[in-house]
């Protein structure tokens, strides 16, 4: 069992590593593409005429990318309620993180693949490529977010960058002093 979780751990930081990359390319894509495409509409009275639809679609694939990335490195708004929960409250509280993360997970797996293939019929007017092709990150960015909260709600620690930056704290290091 333990090969197995190790394997897992690795193939989905291999898949989080292929993610931070494409999405430092998609953002890079996307000012390139964008700043090319003003400068020839206002400096040369011409413009990219597929440039709006590959820059949507750059976008959302950056947007739906970058969501399990938050998830992972623990990024997102998060309210304390408490400055020093007890420790039940706390694991609960964090269980109830993990559960809302696995429910967001299924809902963009459920109704992404549900929305990729019912898009896959139409196309985008400039590029020609099929609508879906800018709901197709939506299932990868799902199984991504359900892996994490699966770990996260069994207690796996899955981001070894975390580890290996910041060992784990003692309560007198954690707190705050006035």
């Amino acid at each position: 069992m333990d090969v197995f979780r190790r394997s897992l751990i690795t193939l989905f930081d291999w898949f989080f590593q292929i993610t931070i990359v494409l999405a430092q390319v998609l953002l890079v894509g996307m000012v390139l593409l964008i700043g090319t495409n003003v400068f020839m509409r206002y400096v040369l009275n011409s413009g990219i005429t597929w440039a709006e639809e590959i820059s949507l679609v750059m976008a959302v694939w950056f947007i739906f990318i970058a969501m399990p990335l938050g998830v992972r490195k623990n990024l997102h708004i998060s309210i304390h309620l408490f400055r020093n929960p007890a420790a039940w409250l706390d694991k609960l509280l964090n269980r109830m993180k993990a559960l809302s993360v696995i429910l967001i997970g299924w809902v963009f797996l459920r109704y992404g693949l549900i929305l990729v293939q019912f898009t896959s019929r139409s196309i985008m007017p400039a590029t020609e490529l099929p609508s879906s092709t800018l709901y197709l990150i939506l299932p990868f960015s799902a199984i991504l977010m359900l892996y994490e909260g699966v770990t996260d709600l069994i207690g796996f620690d899955t981001d070894r960058a975390d580890r290996a930056d910041n060992p784990p704290q003692t309560p007198a290091e954690d707190t705050i002093h006035a």
